[in-house]
């Protein structure tokens, strides 16, 4: 009996670490940042945060897709716009929270007129992405960075893990549980947002990139290669630069106020003076003007009573002199 009652709690107990450890499929909100959500660091060359999040909110569709593996490993695939004008994409992942960031391979694993899709690996959901590529039109590389938050179960319409056959699955991965029938038409966790009429780019008439990625191709990057990140706003911090500013220069205020206020005086302000300001100087003229007249009449009052006791005194005199004549 106690033999029966052992193997019982010892299927149980497998029956739960499989159910744990199954295979499971969740959409995400993938938020994009021109500037490190962390560190505040800007390292695309362009170092423009108010045109370049525009930017990434164009290229980076606010939906991925994150899939767990049997075995625990975590795949996430994310999809960009205005695919035809951009080639020669990267990827690295960081824990949030961690100082370096580490090269990742990338599938392309689907692609339409104007999107393309990506799979790669992560450590985990608390994961920021960096991600570059060459964007045909500006004629350069691009850096910036994305997370993913709000989970949901299930999948719109991104290929899966389970679309491939046997001999392409990642290593490692164990035999797949069964999944629902209706988990790739769940519903759509996140409204998908039209890239309309907000892209900086102007990409009328201009060609699409030669030479970008294609459905199946592996993006080869070395596994685990720490990436050397290079700030381009290292005097700067996020919040100093502010997307109300625009593009700054070396000529803006808020610049010369954070650059060179250790090391050169700042010119005065040459501002109107306020209405405080402004009625306390004509009250303080208006004093002085009362201050004035009233020691005007004061002088001229005093000279007036002196000339008169003269007077008087001389008309007594005089008066005195007759008197003694008679």
């Amino acid at each position: 009996m106690k033999r029966k009652i052992l193997i019982f709690l010892l299927m149980l107990s497998l029956l739960t670490t499989t159910k744990a450890l199954a295979y499971t499929q969740e959409i995400f909100k993938a938020t994009p940042y021109y500037i490190h959500p962390v560190t505040g660091v800007i390292e695309d060359a362009g170092n423009n945060p108010g045109i370049g999040q525009g930017m990434t909110e164009n290229v980076l569709n606010p939906q991925a897709l994150l899939e767990t593996t049997d075995d625990g490993r975590m795949f996430l695939s994310v999809r960009y716009s205005l695919a035809n004008y951009i080639k020669n994409e990267t990827f690295a992942v960081q824990e949030r929270g961690e100082k370096d960031f580490y090269s990742v391979s990338a599938e392309v694993t689907g692609q339409t007129e104007e999107t393309k899709d990506y799979r790669f690996e992560i450590p985990s959901k608390n994961v920021i992405v960096r991600a570059t590529f060459f964007v045909g039109p500006m004629g350069r590389d691009v850096v910036f960075y994305y997370d993913i938050s709000n989970p949901a179960p299930g999948n719109t319409d991104f290929k899966t893990l389970e679309d491939l056959p046997e001999d392409n699955q990642p290593v490692n991965i164990g035999q797949e549980e069964e999944i629902e029938e209706n988990q790739n038409t769940a519903q759509n966790p996140i409204e998908t947002e039209k890239n309309t009429g907000n892209s900086p780019l102007n990409l009328k008439n201009m060609k699409p990139v030669e030479g970008g990625s294609q459905v199946g191709q592996i993006l080869q990057a070395s596994e685990g290669e720490k990436i050397e990140v290079k700030p381009v706003n290292s005097k700067f911090s996020a919040g100093d630069l502010g997307y109300k500013h625009g593009l700054l220069t070396k000529d803006s205020p808020q610049i010369k106020k954070l650059y060179y206020s250790d090391t050169s005086e700042e010119e005065k302000d040459n501002r109107p003076l306020g209405k405080i300001t402004m009625a306390f100087i004509y009250l303080l003229i208006g004093v002085l003007f009362s201050v004035t007249t009233i020691l005007i009449l004061i002088s001229l009052l005093t000279f007036l009573y002196y000339k008169k006791m003269e007077s008087d005194l001389e008309d007594e005199r005089m008066e005195a002199y007759e008197n003694e004549e008679n």
